[in-house]
């Protein structure tokens, strides 16, 4: 056997071991990636690695990722290796990427290395706008997400537990929950040290080679990896001028059961105190009492409630949940807010985006809730919102239909009961959002949340 290559497009190759397929490069994407002749793809084609650099922010935006003006051209090959430069740029030519990725044939037992070697570079007179992003870098020279990790359909089993930080003194073991916990978040990562996804019998593996320090994070939802280079301070949006370049190299493998088995088993965790205080979406009514920590089962199948400011500053407006207050018993979501703030807690795992049934068409959905406030200004109450299928702007929550509470509360209120209905939705919603929301200053209280349908 030996690789061979056959260009298919402008930026499209299919690399070959003899007649088997090895991986293709579909439009500067890495997809269908294997390993070993005989293992599956631990790269997909439903969310392949771009080979190209982009921005974690506004990343589908032409001017946020080099992906245009895309072409590649084979440099070398030879049965053992197959060397292809990709190169792209933004729309507007800016921002130039340009990237030097091999597949190297090892024998005894064959397996396949693939090695990115990756430049960025803001062209003459360009210049590029980049948003901060607080979890983890912005200049993004890697996404990478295991085939299998996650799926959104109830019936296919999983294929990893966890994700796992590789360095020469230490390895932490990161659970595959969907919590936001601070082990997720910008995470430094030095030459030499590795990201593993484990165990499996196959286990994809990246390792750092060369640059400097990155700052990765870990997706909440499906556990993909985005590694990049930081370059904001804080929450201030930069301008990078002309002749700024950023380089990067890193190696894709992966790992046998027994090799992973044995990092597996030298691993730490770090824990905080994400899975005792932050609580999750339940069937039937929410009573708050509910945590990761306290839940049995898969922890990949339980989904948290989140918090957002629509108006206010993030440093004025706390989400806790209160133990010493609630409806019927000791347990309430609560927002403090030091000065006038839009806020809520939402709840967003409803269907088969989240493993679970898919949401009813051709019915009405109500919320019902139990609402308390302590408020100088403003109010609080409750609504739903919707997109349907087929409709545009699902990542646009502003595009959504929102429906509130007719009621709400104000001033010093005690527990009252509110409710909110929407219209009869057809088609049948892919997403739907429950809103416990304040807009105004000072305290208000949520309990005994429960979802429905009406025919």
């Amino acid at each position: 056997m030996a690789l061979s290559s056959k260009q298919t497009g402008v930026a499209s190759l299919i690399v070959r071991d003899g007649e088997m397929v090895v991986c293709e490069i579909r439009d500067l994407y890495l997809a269908n990636v294997r390993f070993h002749p005989h293992g599956g793809h631990l790269i997909g084609a439903d969310v392949p690695l771009p080979l190209f650099w982009r921005q974690y922010a506004h990343h589908q935006h032409p001017e946020r990722n080099a992906g245009s003006s895309a072409s590649l051209r084979v440099l070398q090959e030879s049965g053992e290796n197959i060397t292809v430069e990709c190169n792209g740029t933004t729309l507007s030519g800016d921002v130039i990427s340009r990237c030097v990725w091999s597949v190297t044939r090892q024998s005894g037992p064959v397996a396949y290395i693939y090695d990115v070697s990756t430049l960025l570079r803001i062209a003459g007179n360009g210049t590029w706008h980049v948003t901060p992003n607080p979890q983890h870098g912005e200049v993004e020279f890697c996404n990478l997400w295991p085939e299998g990790a996650f799926s959104a359909d109830p019936h296919m089993p999983l294929r990893y537990d966890a994700c796992y930080v590789i360095r020469p003194d230490r390895v932490v073991r990161i659970p595959h929950h969907h919590l936001e916990s601070k082990d997720k978040r910008n995470i430094t990562l030095l030459p030499g040290d590795r990201l593993a996804w484990l165990t499996d019998e196959e286990n994809l593996c990246v390792e750092i080679v060369d640059g400097a320090p990155a700052t990765a994070g870990i997706c909440a939802y499906m556990w993909d990896a985005h590694i990049a280079y930081k370059v904001c301070n804080a929450d201030m949006e930069i301008i990078l001028e002309e002749g700024r370049e950023f380089r990067a190299q890193f190696r894709l493998f992966s790992l046998t059961r027994d090799e992973a088995e044995q990092i597996a088993g030298r691993a730490l965790e770090i824990t905080g105190e994400e899975a005792s205080e932050t609580p999750v979406i339940v069937d039937g009514v929410h009573s708050f009492a509910e945590t990761l920590a306290a839940c049995t089962g898969d922890p990949s199948a339980i989904w948290p409630w989140e918090t957002g400011i629509q108006d206010g500053e993030m440093e004025d407006v706390r989400f806790t949940v209160d133990r010493r207050e609630g409806f019927d018993d000791n347990n309430a979501l609560r927002i403090d807010s030091a000065r006038y703030a839009t806020a809520h807690w939402k709840a967003t795992a409803f269907g088969s985006a989240f493993r679970k049934e898919p949401l009813p068409g051709g019915v009405r959905f109500r919320v019902v809730a139990y609402v308390k406030s302590h408020l100088a200004e403003g109010s609080a109450g409750i609504g739903i919102r919707i997109h349907r299928t087929g409709t545009p702007g699902i990542f646009d929550a502003a595009q959504y239909e929102t429906y509130g509470s007719a009621r709400r509360v104000e001033s010093l209120s005690d527990w009252t009961r509110l409710e909110v209905t929407t219209d009869l939705i057809l088609p049948a919603p892919d997403r739907l959002h429950i809103l416990l929301e304040v807009s105004g200053k000072g305290i208000c209280w949520f309990d005994n949340v429960q979802l429905t349908s009406i025919p």
